[in-house]
């Protein structure tokens, strides 16, 4: 979710992932992505779907749903907006949801905890009470502004045992 020009698809796709669903919204880096995909190869293209526009669309969730077992979600200042999807995208086994956040450098670990909870909430309302969601890593990507970082934060979401 939010590809942009293909920061991480590009590479999944070269890595061998036998599957990519990229959404963006902005016309510009959608069609920088489609040429990177064509620079890719046919085969690397054939194993992208790419929408156009808005991820949180009904069709971007039948195409995702149950399928991943990693969700980019890239939007700064937060991806909040891409959670119910995100949540939605996940495998039965579960996975990882690398969360793009902005957030005050004296706040990173409260952060990280709050954005997995608010996970957690999400997937045992949605997809049952046995889902928990950890802080398996927070990566300071940047300053945004002064005191202010991007970070993103690999949030591990997965079903108790049976």
């Amino acid at each position: 979710m939010y590809t942009g020009i293909g920061f991480w698809t590009l590479p999944l796709l070269a890595a061998g992932a036998s599957r990519v669903v990229a959404c963006e919204w902005n016309p510009n880096a959608v069609e920088a992505l489609r040429r990177g995909l064509h620079l890719l190869g046919p085969e690397a293209e054939a194993r992208c779907e790419v929408f156009a526009g808005d991820n949180r669309r009904p069709e971007v969730r039948a195409a995702s749903a149950g399928q991943c077992h990693r969700v980019m979600l890239g939007l700064i200042p937060d991806s909040r907006d891409g959670f119910p999807n995100a949540v939605a995208a996940l495998r039965a086994e579960g996975g990882t949801l690398h969360v793009h956040w902005n957030v005050r450098s004296d706040e990173e670990e409260a952060t990280a905890r709050a954005v997995a909870d608010e996970l957690q909430a999400m997937f045992r309302r949605d997809r049952g009470s046995s889902w928990c969601c950890e802080v398996a890593a927070v990566q300071r990507i940047k300053w945004f502004a002064p005191r202010v970082r991007h970070v993103r934060i690999d949030v591990r979401c997965t079903p108790a045992p049976a």
